[in-house]
């Protein structure tokens, strides 16, 4: 094969060869799969102050290989209806049908909805990249808990939304 030197001082000129990624191997990783999403649109409250599941916020997915990934994320509204108190959200997940495990942080989860003088309502963004290793489905869940009173998840009831992404190990 030919050898095409490039002289960075002056223009390139000729046919160049083309380039084919026919003979690379082993570059799987990190491609997505698959995506999955829900959306839902009720409002769900609670004064637990153990992580509940928040009623139908959940996504299920079913990876293809147990090496996968599956990065999620969730996006509501958290609302501490009132000031001091707390709301955490944190995630949870079933696999073939199984019991809930707790996968989304320590006990204060991944985020939180707090105002010391007052009612706040705000964007409630989660998201984690979890290795669940199985090819069996997968049920992701929305958990709320709070600190100090009742506190509700997308309170004015619009939509949100819950995505998985399986990603290739």
């Amino acid at each position: 094969m030919a050898i095409i030197k490039l002289n960075a001082t002056q223009g390139l000129t000729g046919t160049l060869p083309a380039v084919s990624g026919a003979n690379l191997t082993n570059i799987d990783a990190g491609k997505v799969l698959q995506v999955v999403t829900s959306s839902h649109n009720t409002r769900f409250v609670t004064s637990s102050t153990s992580y509940v599941e928040a009623t139908g916020y959940n996504v299920t997915i079913t990876p293809s290989a147990t090496s996968s990934k599956v990065f999620i994320i969730s996006s509501g509204q958290g609302d501490n209806e009132s000031s001091g108190r707390i709301m955490y959200g944190t995630f949870y997940r079933t696999i073939g049908g199984g019991s809930d495990a707790h996968i989304g942080g320590d006990g204060e989860g991944i985020s939180q909805v707090y105002e010391a003088d007052g009612r706040v309502q705000a964007p409630m963004t989660n998201s984690m990249l979890d290795s669940p290793n199985t090819t069996s489905a997968v049920k992701y869940m929305v958990y709320i808990k709070c600190h100090g009173g009742q506190v509700s998840y997308n309170n004015n009831e619009g939509m949100a939304h819950f995505t998985a992404f399986e990603i290739a190990g």
